[in-house]
């Protein structure tokens, strides 16, 4: 194993809610009011492919992101990290995995996480959705990670919270692996979007002697 491959949202930082607060507000500015539990599955898909879930037309889609980006900016206070995320990531640093992020996140967003997660020097570094043509499902930004780090598919692991980090890694051939923190799915529905195993969060995963037994 060469690089481990992490999503942020949901998965090392505990925002899966505040995002689906931000996107209920920008929605509701918009007259488009949606449920929140129609929201919640689609986050950790690129804010495009979650705003035309709702919306359909480019002005109105585009001042959604606008408002969603002010609201969240406001809520992000409220942000921290999730059991055991701190702990892993400086457990892969220290076993010289190269660690990488692939996230969804705004720059200022991503900014944030890593300064709560104390991220630091422990990184290899951190892949964006805006650095990609498409973003999750599609493959791209897990592809670009593993270019980045110069790894083959079979050489790295991602771990997600939601079906579409999951089925992302999967169309890279990049095994995946679920954590249950993103509230959104369950161990079944990741199960069957193709991940390896299913932890309770990266504690839980972290005591399990990841990633040494990802064969």
């Amino acid at each position: 194993m060469k690089a481990v491959i992490l999503d942020v949202d949901g998965t090392l930082m505990d925002t899966n809610y505040l995002h689906v607060e931000a996107w209920a507000r920008a929605l509701e500015a918009v007259g488009r009011r949606a449920p929140r539990a129609e929201i919640h599955p689609k986050i950790g898909m690129g804010s495009g492919l979650l705003i035309s879930e709702f919306v359909d037309d480019e002005e109105t889609a585009t001042r959604v992101g606008e408002i969603h980006t002010e609201e969240y900016a406001g809520l992000q206070q409220h942000a921290y990290p999730l059991p055991g995320a701190k702990e892993l990531i400086d457990a892969l640093a220290k076993q010289d995995y190269q660690v990488w992020l692939a996230t969804s996140a705004d720059p200022e967003e991503l900014e944030h996480s890593l300064e709560d997660l104390e991220a630091g020097d422990k990184l290899a570094g951190v892949v964006n959705s805006s650095d990609v043509e498409e973003s999750k499902p599609a493959p791209d930004i897990f592809g670009l990670a593993l270019e980045s780090a110069g790894a083959q598919p079979q050489e790295a692991v991602v771990v997600g919270d939601t079906i579409w980090d999951v089925e992302a890694a999967g169309a890279a051939g990049i095994r995946a692996v679920g954590v249950l923190t993103g509230g959104a799915f369950s161990r079944e529905d990741l199960k069957e979007a193709g991940a390896v195993e299913v932890y309770e969060n990266c504690a839980d995963l972290l005591e399990s002697g990841f990633p040494a037994w990802v064969r």
